[in-house]
């Protein structure tokens, strides 16, 4: 039996559809009698449920799969028996299990500490209708009752990740010859769901343009200690953030918004959330304990970054604003650098499959002109992602992401490059030391070898 939580779902995986789409069960395929000239065919209702109407007109609704997590992820070909174990070990029992072993380990207690993303907060921020920065405040008193010892952002971890792939970026453009032909485009490495899918859908050939920089909330346990945390599981549970020297891995645990809202509901706790008390997020340096974020999207803007550092440092343009150009749909834009008509820079923001998907045929085919790329699997970026919140009552989906974006964008925001703490952090944890710092902030992306499985066909 899976131990997943009971709020936890996947969602949006396939966004050719709609989002927060449910996984429908396989049709059984049954024999025809002779005669028949056709197939079912199968329709989608504006609700998102699936009709099918067999050749005589007669049509009937097909079933949705509940619960079974395990079964959608094996059913998309993203994960394998031995990862869907370790996935499992993330939630928010595993947090029960050790806030349990604290207080019965009173003499040596473990060290807890939670990180958590502007993404999450965000999300809560609407469920329980405050602001970002007071449900943070709040959250953090939610945390430390349950028996927290630390409770952080990742604004540092999200602004050394910036700068590292900004630093990748200019090495690598400026290591191209005149002439050369163009090698196509440096991906964005931030979302575990695009790289699990380009790992196990693509190989070898794409992984090579993926930036090498590790996921920034690897880099947020890295710079404190092993943590528990609000991000995606996949990234937790890669072998590639396992020490072999401490036996354990770079994240001890991840939980979800769903799963946080879930434990702040839990009956055991009985917490008015609205009506906790405000405690300021803690830091690791000496420093204001502010909530701040980046400039551009809302998914941490790396596409704006680092288009802004390469027009500077290459091209000693300095860029003021960024307006990006919307083209099949918003989930797909571009923005170009030019001078006396000629294109200096190319960058795209890509969210979600469809565009995914079109983004990688166009790099098959040696079509794609763009610089780099910022990639997030799931439509509308992080602040939409599969285990956000869902809309309440008349809500529509479209309004709470609308909604979302303008909380982000009305935040008090720095430049990584501004950042004071950061430089604090990062002089403390490497003093010097750039074996250390290329050990720590950088990995590698392996090729899956694909498995002839019915439950991976390509419906």
């Amino acid at each position: 039996m899976s131990h997943f939580s009971g709020v936890l779902q996947l969602t949006d995986l396939d966004d050719f559809i709609t989002p927060s789409q449910e996984c429908i069960k396989p049709v059984k395929v049954e024999k025809k009698v002779a005669g028949s000239r056709g197939g079912a065919k199968i329709q989608i209702e504006e609700d998102g449920s699936y009709i099918e109407e067999n050749d005589l007109g007669e049509k009937k609704k097909l079933e949705k799969v509940s619960d079974s997590f395990r079964l959608i992820l094996h059913f998309v070909g993203c994960i394998t028996s031995a990862e869907t174990i370790l996935i499992e070990q993330q939630s928010n029992q595993q947090i029960y299990k050790i806030l349990r072993e604290k207080e019965e380990k009173k003499d040596d207690p473990p060290f807890i500490v939670f990180s958590v993303a502007i993404q999450p907060i965000i999300s809560l921020s609407a469920r329980y209708k405050l602001t970002p920065e007071v449900t943070a405040r709040k959250l953090v008193t939610f945390f430390k009752k349950l028996g927290a010892d630390l409770v952080l952002d990742l604004k540092i971890a999200e602004d050394l990740s910036i700068l590292e792939q900004q630093q990748e970026f200019l090495n690598r453009y400026r290591e191209r010859k005149e002439g050369q032909k163009h090698p196509g485009p440096i991906l964005s490495s931030s979302c575990p769901g695009w790289i699990c899918y380009a790992e196990k859908t693509h190989g070898s050939w794409i992984l090579n343009n993926i930036s090498r920089y590790t996921l920034n909330n690897i880099i947020a346990n890295l710079i404190a200690f092993p943590t528990l945390k609000n991000h995606p599981k996949l990234e937790a549970s890669r072998e590639d953030f396992y020490s072999d020297v401490i036996e354990c891995r770079d994240v001890d645990c991840v939980v979800t918004s769903l799963e946080i809202q879930e434990m702040i509901e839990n009956e055991d706790f009985k917490v008015d959330f609205q009506s906790l008390e405000e405690t300021d997020l803690d830091t690791l340096v000496p420093g204001p304990a502010e909530l701040i974020v980046n400039t551009g999207s809302g998914s941490g803007g790396y596409s704006d970054h680092v288009f802004r550092a390469a027009a500077g440092q290459i091209f000693s343009k300095e860029i003021s604003s960024i307006q990006y150009t919307t083209l099949k749909n918003q989930d797909f834009m571009e923005v170009s650098l030019e001078q006396d008509g000629r294109v200096l820079l190319k960058f795209c923001i890509a969210n979600g499959f469809r565009n995914i998907q079109n983004l990688v045929q166009k790099m098959k085919r040696k079509r794609c002109d763009y610089d780099f790329v910022e990639i997030m699997a799931c439509p509308s970026g992080c602040l939409n992602g599969g285990a956000q919140l869902r809309p309440e009552g008349e809500q529509t989906s479209k309004e709470l992401i609308t909604w979302l974006q303008e909380q982000y964008t009305n935040m008090k925001t720095c430049l990584p490059e501004e950042n004071v703490l950061l430089n604090k952090v990062v002089s403390a944890w490497f003093q010097g030391d750039l074996e250390k710092r290329q050990h720590h902030l950088y990995t590698e992306y392996h090729e899956v070898e694909k498995m002839t499985n019915a439950l991976a066909i390509k419906w």
